[in-house]
């Protein structure tokens, strides 16, 4: 595939790898590493593999035309950030400071590629916004651009997926639940075609996303598995508020 991508392309890619939760910028395109493209692929090929039709209980076409876009992304993607990069060939790649050893004792099978880390920067210039605990940690240069993208990964495939939690309460049944995976465009949330297509409300698709986000494990989870100590992370918790709060008087 050709190495050269506009940014909107770019940005399109990162949707499908990254889902559409995850905020993409030209920052993100910047800072984006091959050992992140290659985590979020393999995530995405388990759910997407026509191969695994059986086991998801999908359709064998529909997946195999999920799959051809999610590798077209994956290629797209490697391709600008390993390739002459013409898109990406004004933003300077920083040498990546010193770890911050009080804070930061990443364990080796969550650090796949350390030789393409990168840390935040502009030291002490935080954006002047609210941030989630996790970009505050980035920012602040307390982990790494691959440790926050790698975390993001985890936790959104740690999560339980929507559908379930709507069968779990009764909302829709197994067999709704399948015909919706089915039949959804690719890379649409499943709570958007559920509500266009009355299998129930707004207002139940909002009571299902915070569910969801109460039962995903919060990030400290993971990030104690990097060697950050309790202690440690609840200081910075308490920081990132005061942040927070500083941002909303301004």
């Amino acid at each position: 595939m050709n190495s050269y991508s506009t940014a909107s392309e770019l940005f399109d890619a990162c949707g499908v790898l990254f889902g559409p939760e995850v905020e993409v910028s030209l920052e993100f395109l910047k800072y984006l590493k091959p050992s992140g493209i290659k985590d979020a692929y393999r995530c995405q090929v388990f759910e997407t593999h026509p191969d695994r039709a059986a086991a998801l209980g999908l359709d064998e076409t529909i997946l195999n035309e999920r799959f051809q876009t999610l590798t077209q992304a994956y290629e797209r993607l490697i391709a600008a950030i390993k390739g002459d990069g013409r898109v990406l060939m004004q933003l300077s790649k920083p040498c990546p400071p010193k770890r911050p050893a009080e804070y930061w004792k990443p364990l080796k099978k969550f650090n796949s590629n350390p030789g393409n880390d990168h840390f935040y920067s502009n030291k002490g210039t935080i954006p002047k916004r609210k941030l989630l605990i996790g970009q505050y940690l980035y920012y602040s240069r307390y982990i790494s651009w691959n440790t926050l993208i790698d975390i993001i990964v985890r936790q959104r495939r740690d999560r339980p997926p929507i559908g379930q939690i709507a069968v779990s309460l009764g909302l829709i049944d197994s067999g709704q639940l399948k015909y919706i995976l089915t039949h959804r465009k690719f890379n649409e949330r499943f709570g958007d075609y559920a509500v266009r297509n009355e299998y129930f409300t707004q207002r139940n698709l909002l009571a299902l996303l915070y569910k969801q986000k109460n039962l995903q494990r919060p990030i400290g989870h993971y990030l104690l598995k990097y060697g950050f100590r309790h202690d440690v992370l609840e200081r910075l918790a308490k920081q990132q508020k005061i942040h927070n709060r500083n941002a909303a008087l301004k």
